[in-house]
């Protein structure tokens, strides 16, 4: 073989990965039909006594949204931080950071960087930065909560992203941490289909697998693309955030190694979910969280949404967090 056949070869290899990853990276993203349970969850939750929006300062010097319940009895020794499941907002969170502050615990209900009113809708600028949100809001409460307890409460994906913060540096800050039918990752065994008719998400698969190979090569130019559309109706737009761009989808939600991330914080972790959730499969967490030491709490007609509002739901949050 001639000498410039063998140089012509690598130029050729990377030529064709470079079209690879283009064809990849071009399929669209598209919406799944709308899912009733959702959005009819969603209308359920009490708005009523919902605080206006406060706000902090993060590191990078976007201001990012929260809403604070003080206690009704006034007492500020325990301090709860909330976090929405996906597409949603701090007022997803709303009977759940009321029952919290009935329970005796000042509720910090959270507008993840990327929905609501915090940041751009659907992005962040690189993953791991919602951790370091979070770190930034624990300083910020601390000028006014000295010495209060912190316990770290999340829905669905919110829940991912609670057991992800458990295992980084910044869980150190927490005494507690209360997943509500959390969502563990794609492979998890708790999760029930997601994708097709019915399904709550639809994930741009090509396009994760592109961005995924990019990044193991420290390429992460394109991780501001949309990754995943999620079954909102189109009226719930400016309520809702139904596409996240691929760091946003990584970085909210459970670490890769959910099972180890369960076991470190054995013995802190309480896990509630409904029994009649149409996402998650309740008794799979009985199964694979329990033996890692969490304690598990499977709520009779309960679904996916109504873990964050109905009575029974609310009535174990507040005895999980004591």
């Amino acid at each position: 073989m001639a000498w410039g056949q063998i140089v012509l070869w690598p130029v050729a290899a990377v030529g064709v990965f470079a079209l690879a990853m283009a064809a990849l990276l071009a399929q669209p993203v598209k919406a799944p039909p709308p899912l009733e349970s959702i959005h009819s969850g969603a209308m359920e939750i009490p708005q009523d006594g919902k605080p206006d929006l406060s706000r902090f300062q993060a590191r990078d010097g976007t201001w990012l949204a929260y809403r604070l319940y003080p206690t009704v009895d006034g007492a500020r020794d325990r301090l709860a931080v909330v976090y929405h499941g996906s597409t949603a907002s701090s007022d997803e969170m709303n009977a759940t950071a009321l029952a919290l502050a009935k329970a005796g615990f000042v509720a910090v209900a959270v507008d993840a960087r990327g929905h609501g009113a915090s940041g751009s809708r659907g992005d962040i600028a690189y993953v791991g930065q919602l951790e370091d949100d979070l770190a930034d809001l624990v300083a910020h409460l601390r000028a006014d909560y000295a010495t209060a307890r912190l316990t770290l409460v999340g829905h669905s994906s919110g829940g991912g992203f609670v057991l992800r913060a458990a295992a980084a540096p910044v869980g150190a800050s927490f005494d507690r941490f209360v997943l509500l039918a959390p969502y563990l990752g794609y492979r998890a065994p708790t999760n029930r289909p997601s994708v097709g008719p019915g399904g709550w998400a639809a994930p741009d698969l090509p396009r994760i697998a592109a961005l995924t190979i990019l990044g193991a090569l420290g390429i992460d130019w394109a991780q501001a693309l949309p990754a995943i559309a999620f079954a909102n109706r189109p009226e719930a737009a400016m309520a809702t955030t139904s596409r996240y761009s691929y760091r946003l989808l990584i970085n909210y939600g459970p670490p890769h190694d959910w099972e180890g991330a369960l076991r470190s914080a054995a013995g802190k972790i309480e896990l509630i979910a409904g029994l009649d959730d149409e996402l998650m499969d309740a008794e799979a967490y009985k199964r694979v969280a329990a033996p890692l030491g969490v304690r598990v709490t499977l709520l009779p007609g309960v679904n996916h949404m109504g873990v964050v509002y109905q009575p029974a739901a609310l009535a174990a949050i507040a005895a999980a967090v004591k």
